[in-house]
């Protein structure tokens, strides 16, 4: 797994928004899914949004199989705004190994912390898989780095 930063190409748009589309929250049924708006409806949003956040593919066997959008923060803080896997490669340890390989780039450009929301049971069991506590047992989730 490697990770590669998203341009702001047209081609890096369609990759993103194939996967952006299929955005689910884990481990929800038809009836308890929960509604969601995609962030970033069209290639302009997309340039938008990628100059403010930071944008990566997880990358396997040289195809984009999922992304990560960040928002870094002054205090060396970063959250995760979306991750996401696509379904073909959910289950097989790909989440995982993503998670760690953005930790890894994280720690090397100096960030102290890691937060993320999580939705269901389902993520809350992800995230603690990937060494992530939870805070006041609330559904924010941090990894000190």
């Amino acid at each position: 797994m490697k990770l590669r930063m998203a341009d702001l190409t047209r081609g890096d748009y369609e990759t993103f928004k194939q996967m952006h589309l299929q955005f689910r929250y884990a481990e929800l049924d038809a009836a308890q899914e929960m509604e969601r708006q995609a962030v970033i409806k069209n290639y302009e949003d997309y340039y938008e949004y990628a100059q403010n956040e930071w944008i990566y593919f997880a990358v396997k066997d040289g195809e984009e199989v999922g992304y990560v959008v960040l928002t870094a923060y002054e205090d060396m803080t970063v959250k995760l705004e979306e991750v996401y896997i696509r379904k073909d490669c959910q289950r097989k340890g790909h989440g995982k190994k993503f998670v760690k390989k953005i930790i890894e780039f994280l720690r090397e450009n100096g960030m102290e912390k890691v937060e993320v929301f999580s939705a269901t049971m389902a993520t809350d069991c992800f995230w603690s898989e990937c060494w992530f506590k939870s805070v006041g047992g609330s559904e924010m989730f941090e990894y000190v780095i």
